[in-house]
C-alpha cells in the first residue's frame, strides 16, 4: 500500500512536469490525485514504513523514536518546504494548505 502511494505521488509530479527531489526547484503546484488527501504522501509513506518496520521487528526504541522523527520531519523538512511553496505559489498554495491536511 505504501509503495502504491509513493508511485501515485511520483506519477502526479511527473504528470505536472515538476521535480521530485526537494533539493530541486518546484515548477508546478500538485494538488490532485493523492495530493487531494495529504500534502506530504512521500513523507507519510516513509514514516509508515519506519513505524511498520519497528513494529515488525518488535523494536521498542524504533517505535519510541517515531515521535522525534515526526518532529524532525515537520520542523526540519516540511516547514521549510511549505515556506518555499508559499513564497513561490502565494494564494494558490495557501488555499491548498487550508483544504488539505499536512499528513492525513
Amino acid at each position: 500500500m505504501r509503495l502504491r502511494h509513493h508511485l501515485m505521488a511520483a506519477g502526479r509530479f511527473n504528470a505536472a512536469g515538476t521535480n521530485i527531489p526537494p533539493t530541486l526547484p518546484t515548477t508546478a503546484l500538485v494538488v490532485d490525485g493523492i495530493y487531494r488527501r495529504t500534502r506530504n504522501p512521500f513523507y507519510l509513506g516513509a514514516f509508515l514504513v519506519y513505524l511498520g518496520l519497528g513494529v515488525a521487528a518488535a523494536s521498542f526504541w524504533t517505535i519510541v523514536l517515531v515521535i522525534p522523527l515526526l518532529w524532525v520531519i515537520n520542523t526540519g523538512v516540511i516547514a521549510p518546504e511549505e515556506r518555499y511553496l508559499e513564497r513561490k505559489f502565494g494564494d494558490a498554495y495557501r488555499a491548498y494548505r487550508v483544504r488539505v491536511r499536512r499528513w492525513i
